[in-house]
């Protein structure tokens, strides 16, 4: 299981390359810029979270199993906000109605602020990771994605999807978050009472980030491809 995180972690780190670089041949596209930053900073907050890990494994570090790098929830729990603010946001700009964006920026204000509540005014802080986060996130973040798509539907977009990189990105997204989101729900029972649920639930979980950030790695890739070929054929007709 530990062998899969640690794809999990690298997969990470070969997105964000992969969406910096995909970056470097789009520079244009802020919104994508934007999200790959984002995943660099996914992937140094999963070198953080790699902490309880090393210190489960040696137990040269066992005394500081009663230390704040032991549990990091203090780290997840922001992170989860930022997390769907970015993915929101990502989605927004890439929709054109101005009264739906403007909506979602109101709407999304809201849900930082009922988020950093319930951080500050609940023990969830330092004992878990928040439900509610997760799964208000989760529900607005379909929603917008489900607009995103109506919204190609209704436009000349869908003559050209296969060469949108927003389309790659919320095709695996979608998916990650329909499964992942039910897990969430039943939160109360992934402790050791339930050891059944606990490991499905861990499988789920590493299957899913293996499908998502691979999934990004080879859509960057594969039109960074395509956008630079073609840039060369333009060349040439010249």
């Amino acid at each position: 299981m530990q062998d899969f995180r640690f794809l999990v972690f690298l997969l990470e780190g070969i997105a964000a390359i992969c969406g910096l670089y995909f970056y470097q041949k789009t520079p244009a596209d802020k919104a994508v810029g934007f999200f790959s930053y984002f995943l660099l900073l996914t992937f140094f907050v999963e070198s953080i979270g790699l902490f309880p890990a090393a210190i489960y494994w040696n137990e040269e570090l066992h005394f500081l199993k009663q230390t704040f790098l032991y549990r990091t929830y203090w780290l997840y729990n922001p992170y989860l906000i930022i997390s769907f603010v970015v993915y929101i946001l990502f989605f927004k700009w890439n929709i054109s109605n101005n009264k739906t964006r403007k909506f979602i920026d109101r709407a999304l204000l809201l849900y930082v602020i009922i988020c950093i509540a319930n951080l500050i005014f609940s023990d969830v802080f330092l004992q878990s990771n928040s439900v509610v986060t997760y799964l208000l996130g989760s529900f607005f973040l379909l929603g917008v994605i489900f607009y995103y798509y109506f919204e190609i539907l209704l436009s000349s977009k869908i003559l050209n999807i296969k060469k949108e990189i927003s389309f790659y990105i919320s095709f695996a997204s979608l998916l990650y978050f329909l499964t992942t989101t039910p897990i969430f729900i039943y939160f109360k029972y992934f402790n050791d009472k339930s050891p059944e649920f606990v490991e499905l639930s861990s499988l789920i979980m590493i299957a899913m980030n293996i499908f998502m950030y691979g999934s990004y790695s080879i859509a960057f890739l594969w039109l960074a491809t395509k956008k630079k070929s073609t840039s060369k054929n333009i060349k040439n007709a010249f």
